[in-house]
């Protein structure tokens, strides 16, 4: 061999009793090579990592002028003192974080994979953050929750996160020691900090992990920042490892093919795709076993040189060892998946004790899902239906919620009603003791008729899981089935949301926490004595997190006082809690509930996850608040599902088409999903009302719809009737939308008279189009004539 005068796979051979090669083929003597190395694999490591280490460049002058605003906003926010940022949230422009501008920044950096797990990512993903923006509590730590949050525009703390990375890190940030000082330069920052979790731009991961060619993760050995990555980042979720693993099979087939073929390695070989690192770097493994000591590969076109190179320069017998190390590599990390086990095991709870010492984390007890549709059965109103729920905003912070519409018996609050019930698993389920015939739907449209005993069932289907949450209610055994555990936390409020102190005891269970969705009498839980014995970062977080839903100004707070209790000072007034509105009360009383709940879960709100569904969400609430509502809890709960029913057009702001849904009954019975709406972006309240989303055919005065009925029929019965003039004075009577028929008359007369069109989104597209156009022609034809 012209390459290496004694190869380490030759040595081997050489020690296990000169085995005769050619007496007894190559897979006996593998089979040879492959015992040895299991004995010896774990005195071995081969320096295979699970991450490449990125080089970031410099950021472009765009990113500058992007950001430049939102980050003084910032800056002047991180001066004030802490007694007046420790109830407010860092003014944070989260939406810069999904801008398509400035994420296509951060992906270039990065390839376009994940920092982390290495997938191929789309950008509308979003970027995230190495030192997040808010921390949990920590319980002897001075750090706020906003502690990093001057660092949310700096260019090296902002990093390419697939969305499954960042739900798994969410605001997990453990430090050895004490964590920089507030408003340090990054540098600083760098210099005084001793983190536990891996930075890849910094960092080399080859000192802190391996990976097996099963695909599994495997830290080095008294590496606390691999084992610790590797439980935070959850890098050996079994999805992920079998992704991992078909990608280094496939790595493994090419290389073989080229080897035994022998044929030229594609021109693009490990320089796309998703875990190109691991891929790579199970390959250098082998080129180790046979002799060649640690090839470069964080330079994909070096490491591509290097194989064919070797492929170009070796004879036929390198190319037939270079094929059995893939071999011994299979073999030999069998017995390093089983030290794995056990090690992860015993290391991990010594690190995690180390850890606590510095941070106390609050880990969820459910998976970090959301859901990502809804299929009801036989249930109340409801026949069969799918309702799909999106999982990404359009370059919006925060998850995707859903807004449901319709009229009143419709099966909104079904819906609700089987969506806790198919998360909250058959052991809560059961607690609400609900008869069948409070669920059931009547098998006859003249009369009620539930002696059919039709099943009952719902199922709620995640982004990131297989198996749907379901709920089977079987009506012959009188049985609830379905999922037996708790899928995720969910939260349920009624359309009556009142508390009263007598009555506003605070059940336990997770069955509690949405009875309220099929017992409109259950009030909520006075939060007063609960707020009150609260102390320190408990309060503040709380607080923190009302005060961004409730109207009041900067500088107001909430105030535990020795005399009144729990106040509110707004204004320059302090009101208690039971003194206020009753549109404040119901809301406050709900979102200390909430934040009650996730509390057992979640130290901070900002990271907390679940789905809380909202039964009639305008109910008390003025209209600027109405129109706010949705947008403040997003802010207020930024990875909280909310999944919530409505009549009132002013609760659509802040929503996206796709997040609004319209129940609508059908010929026959039954419901479903109406189809082909306008886009609600800048539609006003009565245009909204009079479109397919609330359905009134108009909100003017009815002398005046008469009018407007009368001249739309001349037109249907007489083409040549001259309308103009009757139509410019009605449509001088009318705002501009204010009905069905006016908005077609209204876009006629501007298509003919200044052609162009204006969009009045009042009408189905189909409809509406052949409406306008017949009336044009009408006015062309009086025109003509």
């Amino acid at each position: 061999m012209a390459l290496l005068t004694r190869s380490r796979y030759e040595r081997r051979s050489c020690h296990q009793n000169c085995i005769n090669d050619c007496a007894f083929g190559l897979r006996k003597l593998l089979s040879r090579i492959a015992l040895q190395a299991s004995r010896t694999a774990l005195c071995r490591l081969s320096g295979s990592f699970q991450m490449l280490k990125i080089k970031r460049t410099t950021p472009p002058s765009l990113f500058y002028s992007l950001v430049d605003d939102s980050r003084d906003q910032l800056l002047r926010w991180a001066h004030r003192s802490s007694i007046e940022r420790r109830q407010r949230r860092a003014p944070i422009n989260h939406d810069l974080f999904h801008s398509s501008q400035v994420v296509r920044m951060v992906s270039d950096d990065f390839d376009g994979h994940c920092a982390y797990c290495e997938r191929a990512i789309d950008t509308s993903d979003g970027i995230g953050h190495f030192r997040p923006l808010s921390l949990p509590y920590e319980q002897d730590g001075e750090a706020f929750a906003d502690h990093y949050s001057w660092l949310a525009f700096e260019w090296r703390n902002l990093f390419l996160i697939c969305r499954r990375c960042q739900k798994a890190k969410g605001v997990h940030f453990p430090v050895t020691d004490s964590r920089a000082q507030f408003l340090a330069t990054f540098d600083e920052v760098k210099a005084e900090e001793k983190p536990l979790l891996i930075d890849p731009t910094s960092d080399n991961p080859e000192n802190h992990l391996n990976y097996l060619v099963s695909g599994e993760c495997f830290p080095r050995k008294n590496s606390s920042k691999g084992s610790i990555t590797v439980e935070v980042l959850a890098l050996n979720e079994p999805e992920l490892i079998d992704e991992r693993r078909r990608a280094i099979e496939d790595a493994i087939r090419v290389w073989r093919n080229a080897i035994e073929r022998p044929n030229e390695l594609p021109g693009d070989f490990l320089l796309a795709g998703s875990f190109r690192g691991a891929c790579r770097d199970i390959l250098r493994r082998s080129l180790n076993e046979f002799g060649i000591a640690n090839p470069s590969i964080n330079s994909g076109r070096a490491f591509l040189r290097e194989l064919q190179s070797l492929l170009q320069q070796s004879e036929s017998d390198d190319r037939e060892r270079l094929s059995g190390v893939i071999e011994l590599l299979r073999n030999s990390d069998r017995s390093r998946r089983a030290e794995l086990d056990r090690r992860t095991s015993v290391q991990f709870d010594r690190l995690v004790a180390v850890q606590s010492s510095t941070q106390q984390q609050a880990r969820p007890v459910s998976p970090n899902s959301q859901v990502a549709s809804l299929h009801v059965t036989n249930f109340r109103a409801i026949d069969d239906i799918v309702i799909p729920i999106p999982i990404k905003r359009s370059e919006k912070s925060g998850v995707a919620c859903l807004l449901l519409l319709g009229e009143n018996s419709v099966g909104k609050s079904t819906c609700l009603s089987a969506v806790a019930l198919a998360l909250l698993g058959t052991r809560e389920s059961r607690r609400l003791r609900i008869p069948y015939g409070d669920l059931a739907r009547s098998a006859a449209r003249d009369s009620w008729d539930v002696w059919e005993k039709q099943p009952i069932q719902a199922r709620v289907y995640f982004d990131d899981r297989k198996s749907p949450a379901e709920f089977f209610y079987d009506p012959v055994r009188n049985r609830i089935e379905g999922t037996e555990e708790q899928s995720a936390v969910v939260l349920g409020y009624g359309p009556h949301r009142y508390f009263a102190k007598s009555r506003g005891r605070r059940g336990t269970s997770a069955a509690q926490r949405v009875r309220s969705l099929f017992d409109p009498s259950q009030p909520l839980p006075d939060p007063s004595d609960w707020l009150i014995s609260l102390r320190g970062f408990m309060f503040d977080e709380v607080a923190r997190t009302i005060c961004t839903i409730l109207p009041i100004g900067d500088d107001d707070h909430l105030v535990n006082d020795q005399r009144a209790g729990i106040c509110v000072w707004a204004q320059g007034q302090l009101t208690p809690v039971g003194r206020l509105s009753e549109g404040y009360r119901s809301v406050f009383a709900m979102v200390a509930d909430i934040c009650r709940s996730l509390l057992e879960h979640w130290s901070n709100m900002e990271t907390a996850q679940g789905v809380v569904l909202i039964d009639e969400i305008e109910t008390h609430l003025h209209p600027q608040w109405k129109m706010r509502v949705i947008s403040s809890l997003r802010r207020a709960f930024p990875n909280i599902q909310f999944i919530a029913t409505t009549h009132d057009p002013l609760c659509l702001r802040g929503m996206e088409d796709e997040e609004v849904v319209v129940l609508t009954r059908v010929l026959g019975g039954g419901v479903s999903i109406l189809s082909d709406l306008p886009s609600i972006s800048g539609m006003r309240a009565e245009q909204l009302l009079t479109s397919e989303y609330f359905g009134l055919s108009s909100t003017v005065d009815p002398d005046v719809q008469l009018d407007i009925a009368q001249l739309a029929q001349s037109v249907a019965t007489d083409p040549t009737h001259a309308i103009g003039i009757e139509a410019e004075e009605l449509v001088s009577r009318l705002t501009v939308g204010d009905s069905a028929t006016a908005q077609v008359i209204h876009e006629a007369l501007l298509r003919y008279l200044r052609e162009r069109e204006r969009p009045i989104d009042s009408l189905l597209p189909g409809a509406r189009a052949e409406a306008v156009e017949a009336v044009l022609q009408a006015l062309r034809k009086s025109e003509a004539g």
